[in-house]
């Protein structure tokens, strides 16, 4: 009978003693629990209860987060930025990307990862931009286009070792603009006006008549020039590269000359008919991590439009951040 209240003794206390220290953990859980509820805000709420510069921050860290997620396979990597949409390619943006390179690789210790998103601009500073990141890279300059890079950015891309390309990445025709327009559509109003006057001989006066007042010669002629120079760029790149050096020629005219439309969509398919497999990649570590960096690119611009009418642009390394006004 002893032995058996000692059992039931031992049964009796030994859950108060797991009771207390289940009481313990409980609320150390608790604790944990409510420390991991605390909720980060949208960027929509973060957008509107928060000052510009507070944005800026929280932006470059989260694009650095991303980066940082793919630091063991992109570790070779110098990464660099022209994320601006709406504004033309100009030497302001030249000058940009050599100070960042200066100062984030100026030993050329790494490879340069240039992602790029742009509609175009000047033909001369993006001919130097690509120029300019290969001469600061280790062994590789690599592009990267998450969506368009049109026109000028497309230049800066031939002139990379790789170009890789997301799913819905785009490069397009090389069209050197003059005030907005494209250079290349003097020449083509001009012939249409000529096929015109051809086909209705009466008012072969009245076109002559109206381009003596709405052109020069000297406008006609720099127009072609430019259209030229362009092309003579895009082969200088293009000489570069060992497997197309023979076709360098060939394909810079078909990129400046080819297409009728400055937005003509030469998407990943098309760009691989014109570079090659080797050269147009998809699904690597770079179209994904520049693809996310891009996501958050675009929801960061979305709510600083709708609620503060600013814009965020990325020229230079992800500490280049800059806000803007938004244009109207």
């Amino acid at each position: 009978m002893s032995d058996g209240k000692e059992i039931n003794l031992s049964v009796e206390e030994e859950p108060k003693i797991n009771n207390d220290e289940s009481k313990k953990d409980n609320a150390t859980s608790s604790v944990k629990k409510e420390e991991k509820k605390v909720k980060i805000p949208s960027w929509r709420e973060f957008v509107k209860s928060s000052s510009v510069e507070e944005v800026k921050n929280r932006f470059i860290k989260e694009a650095k987060d991303i980066v940082s997620k793919y630091n063991d396979k992109l570790s070779n990597y110098c990464f660099i930025s022209m994320l601006d949409p709406e504004s033309s390619i100009t030497s302001w943006d030249l000058d940009k990307i050599f100070n960042a390179l200066s100062r984030s690789n100026a030993k050329k210790e790494k490879d340069i990862l240039l992602m790029i998103l742009s509609s175009g601009g000047s033909i001369e500073p993006a001919y130097q931009i690509s120029k300019l990141c290969k001469s600061f890279s280790k062994d590789k300059f690599v592009v990267s286009v998450p969506r368009q890079a049109k026109s000028a950015a497309t230049l800066i891309a031939i002139g990379a070792d790789e170009i890789h390309m997301g799913p819905l990445g785009q490069l397009g025709p090389i069209d050197p603009q003059l005030g907005g327009l494209p250079a290349l559509g003097v020449t083509q109003a001009l012939k249409f006006i000529a096929s015109l006057s051809e086909r209705f001989p009466g008012s072969a006066e009245m076109f002559a008549r109206y381009l003596t007042l709405a052109l020069t010669v000297e406008q006609i002629g720099y127009c072609e020039r430019i259209s030229e120079s362009a092309s003579q760029y895009a082969e200088r790149l293009l000489l570069t590269k060992t497997n197309l050096a023979k076709k360098a020629s060939h394909i810079a005219r078909e990129l400046v000359y080819e297409y009728k439309d400055h937005g003509f969509v030469i998407d990943l398919d098309e760009a691989r008919q014109h570079l090659g497999d080797e050269w147009i990649l998809s699904d690597t570590p770079e179209a994904s991590m520049t693809e996310e960096i891009y996501g958050l690119f675009e929801e960061v611009n979305l709510f600083l439009d709708i609620i503060k009418e600013k814009r965020l642009l990325l020229i230079g390394t992800l500490d280049d951040v800059l806000i803007f006004n938004r244009r109207r």
